[in-house]
């Protein structure tokens, strides 16, 4: 008690007269009575009569909860919890964009013009963040939180944006496919009837102004030829997508090839169309780049490669 009434940094006093031993020596009559001699010699320091149990009971700054949460954020892959994230962290401050926190997190140039384009600062953080996330779980061929992160994406933007809903489902029609071929389609099973109808449905798709991978055109057309979808690939594939994508063209002719082989005429026709699509989609200009999948694209369509992101 003296010693307390002897000091002069009133921070220290406060400390000291917190301890368990000072709790223990001093009966609650007595410690009561220093405090109210303490509050008299300097009215500004309001000390609490309840002492404080242990040093981790201070409250953390912002900054440090907001670097917390955005650790949190970088690691999940639940749809729910990067929601209350976000809705926590915009609830600290305005000023962030959230969707930069992670320079792992790279949404294709073509979508990201979209979903930047977003007014609400929440809701669009959400739909980058899902998508990217999504995305980087397809490339490394986790598809269960894939398809769980992009059906929480989906649902958030069928209420504002008809335009990403049908990029959503495009996004999800390439991850049935990845999920098909991984699993059932290894061991040569045929894929059910509903997916091949979205398959030639997205190669048939005419929405405009809806932005457009190319590698999902890539995979489908792909995937129709694994599964000897010639017939629709020779005969019923729109003659508008053949003549402006040579994916497809190149499909067709692979199809058609397999679906009844020419005979010594008609395979040197055949073998030159072949060869002038492949030198269509393997050339390289100074309009064009190839990537390290051995994809050709426009250079101002390239998409960015996606990084990884550490779970």
């Amino acid at each position: 008690r003296n010693l307390c009434l002897d000091l002069e940094d009133l921070q220290l006093v406060f400390m000291i007269s917190s301890h368990e031993l000072f709790i223990k020596l001093l009966k609650d009559d007595e410690r009561k009575l220093l405090i109210d001699q303490m509050r008299k010699r300097s009215p500004r320091i309001n000390l609490c009569t309840k002492p404080v149990t242990s040093f981790y009971d201070i409250p953390a700054s912002a900054s440090v909860n907001i670097g917390q949460l955005e650790h949190q954020l970088i690691l999940s892959v639940d749809p729910w919890r990067i929601r209350q994230i976000l809705i926590e962290l915009h609830g600290m401050t305005s000023e962030r964009q959230f969707w930069t926190v992670s320079n792992k997190w790279e949404v294709p140039n073509v979508y990201s013009n979209v979903i930047l384009g977003i007014k609400d600062n929440l809701t669009r953080d959400l739909v980058y963040i899902l998508m990217a996330k999504g995305l980087h779980c397809c490339a490394i061929k986790d598809f269960v939180p894939a398809k769980q992160l992009f059906a929480a994406c989906l649902e958030l933007v069928t209420e504002f944006s008809p335009k990403l809903r049908q990029v959503m489902l495009n996004e999800m029609l390439l991850l049935d496919i990845y999920t098909h071929e991984a699993g059932a389609g290894a061991s040569g099973e045929r894929p059910p009837s509903d997916l091949i109808s979205r398959v030639r449905g997205y190669l048939e798709m005419r929405v405009p102004d809806i932005p457009l991978r190319q590698v999902i055109a890539e995979e489908c057309v792909a995937f129709l030829l694994n599964w000897s979808e010639n017939e629709y690939l020779t005969m019923q594939v729109p003659l508008s997508l053949v003549q402006t994508n040579p994916y497809v063209k190149l499909g067709q002719l692979l199809a058609a090839t397999c679906k009844e082989l020419p005979g010594p005429k008609e395979s040197r026709r055949t073998a030159k169309d072949l060869w002038e699509v492949v030198v269509q989609i393997c050339s390289v200009s100074n309009q064009h780049k190839r990537g390290n999948d051995g994809r050709v694209s426009l250079i101002k369509h390239r998409e960015s490669t996606l990084g990884i992101m550490y779970r």
